[in-house]
């Protein structure tokens, strides 16, 4: 709650014409009835998509789902077994090697060459 305020108070801030001017009380009441509006639909749209489990929420111990092994968040769990994610992977990482290599050639020392 406290920071829900807080990031209101600071986005008011910079709402205003980002002069962090002092607001009349119809600006604040205007932008105070935009952020409201913002928020609801923002928590109308979470309400539609239904309830999905926040990561680090701190759950409770009934949340909690059950694991197969004693160590949660084994690589094993992390593996992707989606095909063309892992292609894309090796795609990226052979394309940032040749930039790199092609960058570093083209910087290296040429020597300087007399008449």
């Amino acid at each position: 709650m406290a920071a829900r305020v807080a990031a209101r108070y600071g986005s008011r801030r910079l709402f205003s014409s980002g002069s962090g001017k002092i607001l009349s009380e119809e600006e604040k009441a205007a932008e105070n009835a935009y952020f409201k509006k913002a928020e609801q639909e923002k928590l109308e749209k979470l309400a539609r998509k239904g309830p999905q489990p926040e990561a680090g929420s701190g759950g409770s111990v009934t949340d909690a789902k059950p694991s197969s092994s004693g160590h949660a968040g084994t690589t094993a769990d992390r593996v992707s077994t989606d095909k063309y994610r892992n292609y894309a992977v090796v795609a990226g990482t052979v394309t940032i090697l040749g930039a790199l290599g092609w960058y570093l050639k083209g910087t290296a020392k040429k020597p300087e060459v007399q008449d």
